[in-house]
């Protein structure tokens, strides 16, 4: 009994992790974060930079998971995690057109041009995950978080923070670490599945915060 408890508490631990740090929410916990460890801290008032954290979340996260519960009703997808990766077309294809869209945003209340690119990696990084998921599974979560990792070592690259860096840098590490081990033990990835979604979203968004 005691084992099978163990084991219910730490799948609600690991999807408690999986929700927190989900693909759709984790591009506004960047934003956010930017917001308090750099320079962007004193970009506007604290009033514009609450208002940009809302609406790329309304972009990124509510119009997503609001056509994810449509796709659900009508059955055309299983379940909100999405688990059948031959399901994931449509809900990617439109995650991918939020992140742009969030980025033209972004764009229009002349954020820095790498805040820009960092919403355009991840579109592009989102557009690539549908065409991998035609012939094999990757970790979105995974790609998700090694982009989050590759903007906190831009920022401690470029000096682009006013608060100690190495701290967030090694959080969003070991948090990188913690959603990967939830997405194993929720069986919904392989490691190699898990490692390479990870490896994947490190790249992609620091070439883009270069371009």
């Amino acid at each position: 009994m005691q084992t099978n408890e163990k084991t219910s508490l730490l799948s609600k631990i690991a999807l408690a992790l999986s929700t927190v740090f989900s693909p759709l929410v984790v591009p506004t916990l960047a934003l956010a974060i930017t917001f308090m460890i750099t320079p962007l801290a004193h970009f506007g008032n604290e009033t514009f930079r609450f208002t940009a954290c809302f609406i790329v979340f309304c972009i990124t996260t509510v119009v997503p998971v609001a056509v994810i519960a449509y796709l659900i009703r009508t059955g055309r997808v299983s379940d909100a995690a999405i688990t059948n990766r031959r399901q994931r077309g449509v809900p990617y294809a439109i995650a991918c057109a939020c992140f742009m869209l969030a980025a033209l945003y972004l764009a229009w209340v002349e954020m820095p041009h790498w805040m820009v690119m960092f919403f355009g990696g991840a579109c592009f990084a989102t557009l690539s995950a549908t065409i991998i998921n035609i012939v094999w599974k990757i970790s979105a979560h995974m790609i998700t978080m090694g982009g989050l990792v590759a903007l906190m070592a831009y920022f401690a690259i470029n000096n682009l923070y006013i608060v100690a860096i190495l701290p967030w840098l090694a959080g969003t590490i070991v948090a990188s670490g913690l959603v990967g081990s939830a997405r194993l033990l929720l069986r919904r990835h392989t490691p190699a599945q898990v490692y390479a979604g990870w490896g994947f979203g490190l790249i992609v968004e620091l070439v883009f915060l270069y371009l």
